[in-house]
């Protein structure tokens, strides 16, 4: 197990077994001004979580000592912070799996690092946030938008729920959890899990179009989400995210 610390504070643990893929990641991300510690076992990741608490956490599935997807498990229960499944497992039933284990990011070990490490700062910036709010949590305000994950809908500040698919309950997620900042096209598409192509940015926008208009007839108020060229999507107003994704996970929309 190895540590090093960047100059942004935020930590990352990246839990993997091949001893190359592990320090070339963890070079890069210290490169990147992270404050990161490598582990080749499940065991080694256990223990590193009693010395400190990850801002972030990049999961391999197939450890020698564990499972991913018990980890990522263990991570959503017990801590606070972003987790990526880093994997070669690319079929979509592993996709669904680790997202149900409590992945916020799939991508697989052929993904560039300079890709990984872009899939990081959203999972960050919602960390950061909540260190600048001293850990400490609050009711949702009354006038709050909230994302219900258990039963897949997006309630308006009124209470009036909106049904969600996966792909729309993703994209919501992600920009409230952005807490008004700016989410560029690419960003929210890497950390669905998939390619930054053209195409998938506009299967983005046609997502975005449906799901506002979805809201608009299910609550009868505009989903506060707005965008400007080169810059992506904000969500405009208070949200918050409610309970843990359970249940089958329906496949992404096609557009």
């Amino acid at each position: 197990m190895t540590s090093s610390q960047g100059q942004t504070g935020q930590c990352v643990f990246v839990v993997e077994d091949n001893i190359d893929l592990n320090k070339d990641l963890c070079e890069y991300l210290e490169m990147c001004g992270f404050d990161v510690t490598g582990c080749e076992t499940g065991a080694s990741f256990y223990r590193a979580l009693e010395q400190k608490k990850p801002h972030a956490v990049i999961l391999d599935i197939m450890l020698p000592d564990a499972d991913g997807y018990d980890l990522a498990k263990h991570v959503r229960q017990n801590i606070d912070c972003g987790i990526m499944m880093l994997t070669s497992l690319s079929g979509m039933d592993n996709h669904l799996t680790g997202y149900k284990s409590g992945a916020d990011v799939y991508l697989t070990k052929d993904s560039p690092l300079s890709v990984i490490e872009a899939a990081l700062q959203p999972l960050l910036r919602r960390a950061s946030r909540a260190d600048n709010k001293g850990g400490d949590s609050s009711p949702a305000e009354q006038d709050s938008w909230v994302l219900d994950m258990l039963n897949w809908t997006l309630l308006n500040p009124k209470g009036t729920p909106a049904s969600l698919t996966a792909a729309e309950r993703t994209i919501v997620k992600l920009l409230i959890e952005a807490d008004g900042a700016w989410l560029t096209r690419p960003e929210i598409v890497i950390a669905l899990g998939k390619a930054d192509t053209a195409e998938n940015c506009r299967n983005l926008d046609t997502a975005i179009r449906r799901v506002r208009q979805k809201v608009l007839k299910q609550t009868g108020e505009e989903l506060p989400v707005r965008t400007a060229y080169g810059r992506g999507y904000a969500f405009t107003s208070v949200g918050s995210v409610s309970g843990e994704a359970e249940g089958d996970i329906e496949a992404d929309d096609q557009s």
